[in-house]
């Protein structure tokens, strides 16, 4: 399986190179710039490639999608608003596109172990959940965006996801930086069965971090718990006094080209972009 990169995210390229270069079956057939895209329409027709989106939706690239009807993920730096992710993922269902968005807390495999717990009532009822996601800021202190905005989405898709949408109340605290950027936003939400959960995102990291996010998850219930290191893969599971120590070695960006390559053998995107609009509905009520 062949993929084309659009877009000029360096850093997600590079990403996404090296997650291909760990898959034997997938390579990364070049890079297109934005605004080249009567070049990337004819790589994708006369190639067969599938795209790894890595900029904002736009008109000119839906109509690309739609002509040449290739299978993309996307994963800009900041999602889209909600009315055009709808808008988009109607347009895209009209023509039958296979199309998912990167929503990378939900496509790691520990995640998914986590979910599957919670499924099988194996922590009991759900009490509280916790999600960390702390990032060192960019490179370009003037490209920095707020916390809320650029990850805001992933952290309601993941609540939503592991305890479900009925929320009954949500809180925010946000703090400014000097660029008058919000840095840190603290989300506390009810849920209507009376579960709490909070989400801390920030920009918090230091410079000299190892690793450019470090993001966390603890689930407790009344049967048990677990606490998730997600980027390390590794998650902790606690029950009647027992504790089993799970690991996956694997990223986002490699899951995601696993799954874009498996829209070739008929297989349903793992996340859609219905789903990405609600989540970022969500942080548009709380700006």
């Amino acid at each position: 399986m062949k993929f084309l990169l659009l877009g000029s995210d360096k850093l997600k390229a590079d990403a996404y190179r090296r997650a291909a270069d760990s898959l034997a079956a997938c390579e990364i057939a070049g890079q297109a710039a934005s605004g080249a895209l009567q070049e990337a329409g004819r790589l994708l027709k006369a190639d067969r490639l599938s795209l790894i989106l890595l900029e904002p939706l736009s008109d000119a690239l839906l109509d690309l999608l739609i002509q040449t009807k290739a299978s993309a993920i996307y994963d800009p730096p900041v999602f889209d608003a909600s009315s055009r992710l709808r808008a988009a993922a109607e347009s895209l269902a009209s023509h039958n596109l296979w199309f998912s968005p990167v929503l990378p807390l939900r496509l790691l495999p520990v995640a998914r172990r986590i979910r599957a717990h919670v499924a099988s009532g194996t922590l009991g009822q759900l009490l509280y959940m916790k999600l960390t996601y702390n990032e060192r800021p960019p490179v370009a202190e003037r490209s920095m965006t707020s916390a809320l905005i650029q990850r805001g989405g992933s952290a309601f898709d993941l609540l939503r996801w592991l305890l479900g949408d009925d929320i009954a109340d949500v809180q925010i605290a946000r703090a400014s930086s000097a660029q008058r950027v919000d840095d840190i936003a603290i989300l506390s939400i009810v849920m209507r069965d009376k579960a709490y959960a909070t989400a801390d995102i920030s920009w918090s990291l230091p410079r000299g971090y190892p690793k450019p996010a470090a993001i966390t998850i603890e689930i407790a219930g009344t049967g048990g718990s677990i606490r998730s290191d997600v980027l390390n893969q590794t998650a902790e599971l606690y029950t009647s006094g027992a504790m089993r120590s799970l690991n996956w070695g694997s990223d986002w960006h490699v899951e995601a080209l696993r799954a874009l390559a498996a829209a070739e053998a008929g297989e349903a995107p793992p996340c859609t972009l219905e789903q990405l609009a609600w989540a970022q509905s969500q942080v548009e009520r709380l700006l």
